[in-house]
């Protein structure tokens, strides 16, 4: 039976949520982007709407250094047959930044990620998956409004924030409600607003602590408890207050984010979401990791195929990350790692697409390169074929013919 609501936590669990729904999708997907440059979720997408689901993407021109791109992605897509718009009032001063995705009408994601290499594999990032109509229905009436340049009126009654609509008077409410802890992650918590009233209830008693990034920490008042965090990118924004209650989305706690561009997030009072998010959190605000089997550390934690005892790794290690599993990644041992059809391969893919010599990695030290070994269907990497080996880096797609990807990761 499908959990009614579950967290998604980056870097870890990477594109398979995402694919996942994707993949199942019967009637039809509604998703937003601002940036998008993961190829498998794109070629999920064009499989669905291969299969006859409706698709619809709304991409944002505005997207810094993303302009390029983002005309490409809507020329891709619309030959693919998917139906793309670029949001009518999308600008610098009001980007249409929130990250979304419907479905079939029921399930729904609200991200804090892009669908990006980066955003998916070297960032603290957060997402929320729920299969409920009800939230679903209310983001694809913004979606519409915004898809046909219709005003909209928020659900006063929703669990959604979406400004400039309602953010700000939500968060401001609900932050002044706090008894006992206010928790934030968030790059730039700038508002002045916020900020005064962060200091208020930190002066009152309550411990407020907020993981940032250095460049806009050092501004924050004294008040206020902050430490950058040193293991990822911090792209994520999410607030906890009490241990009780959380906001997870696309707006950051500044200005731009609440009066003036469209972003959505949402508020969650699960309990094993709450606790999930309260782990990750501390395990960055200590510089560790959590002490128990959080979303993140499963998918982190090198996990052997099955009937070969565990390894660990001294050190930095690597991972191939099955799309059509993920429970299945593969260890890239020092020296080489064989991949094909025969059941003596390292990586077995029982295919008859696939060679039974397909390919081998060589790892050595750090340094990981591929190499074709003269398959019939190719070996292809971010989507070119390979002649003979190439170099991987980490976040690199490797698809075996027509048959298996792999993401490679670095842990």
């Amino acid at each position: 039976m499908r959990q009614k609501i579950s967290l998604i936590v980056q870097p870890g669990d990477s594109f398979f949520p995402i694919v996942r729904a994707i993949d199942r999708a019967h009637r039809s997907i509604n998703l937003t982007a601002f940036r998008m440059d993961d190829p498998i979720i794109q070629r999920a997408l064009i499989e669905a709407r291969q299969r006859g689901v409706r698709i619809r993407v709304l991409i944002s021109s505005s997207a810094r250094g993303w302009a390029d791109r983002n005309r490409k992605l809507l020329r891709d897509a619309s030959e693919a047959g998917i139906d793309t718009r670029e949001p009518p009032g999308d600008s610098k001063r009001a980007r249409y930044h929130y990250k979304v995705m419907t479905v079939d009408d029921e399930e729904a994601f609200v991200f804090t990620f892009n669908p990006t290499r980066e955003n998916l594999h070297y960032t603290r990032d957060f997402g929320v998956e729920l299969f409920n109509p009800t939230i679903a229905a209310e983001i694809n009436r913004l979606f519409d409004a915004d898809w046909d340049d219709r005003p909209f009126v928020p659900d006063a009654h929703s669990p959604l924030l979406v400004s400039p609509f309602n953010s700000r008077q939500k968060i401001e409410g609900w932050l002044a409600a706090a008894e006992r802890s206010i928790q934030i992650a968030d790059a730039k918590v700038q508002d002045p607003a916020i900020v005064r009233l962060l200091v208020h209830k930190a002066a009152s008693g309550i411990p407020v602590r907020v993981l940032g990034d250095e460049a806009h920490g050092n501004g924050l008042p004294a008040e206020i408890a902050f430490r950058a965090v040193p293991r990822y990118k911090l792209h994520a924004k999410c607030t906890i207050v009490d241990g009780s209650t959380a906001v997870i989305g696309s707006m950051n706690l500044r200005t731009e984010s609440l009066d003036r561009r469209r972003e959505l997030g949402i508020m969650v009072d699960d309990g094993d979401v709450l606790q999930r998010l309260q782990a990750v959190f501390e395990s960055d605000w200590e510089r560790k990791l959590p002490m128990f089997d959080t979303t993140a550390t499963q998918v982190m934690r090198l996990a052997e195929p099955p009937g070969r005892a565990a390894t660990e790794f001294s050190g930095a290690g690597f991972i191939l990350l099955s799309r059509t599993s993920a429970l299945v990644r593969h260890a890239v041992r020092e020296g080489v790692t064989t991949i094909g059809r025969a059941p003596e391969n390292d990586v077995v893919i029982s295919d008859a697409l696939v060679s039974r010599y397909h390919a081998h990695i060589t790892r050595e030290m750090q340094i990981c390169r591929i190499t074709d070994r003269g398959s019939g269907n190719g070996t292809f990497v971010n989507g070119d074929r390979i002649i003979g080996t190439t170099a991987l880096r980490p976040g690199d797609v490797i698809r075996i013919a027509d048959s298996e990807e792999f993401r490679l990761l670095e842990l």
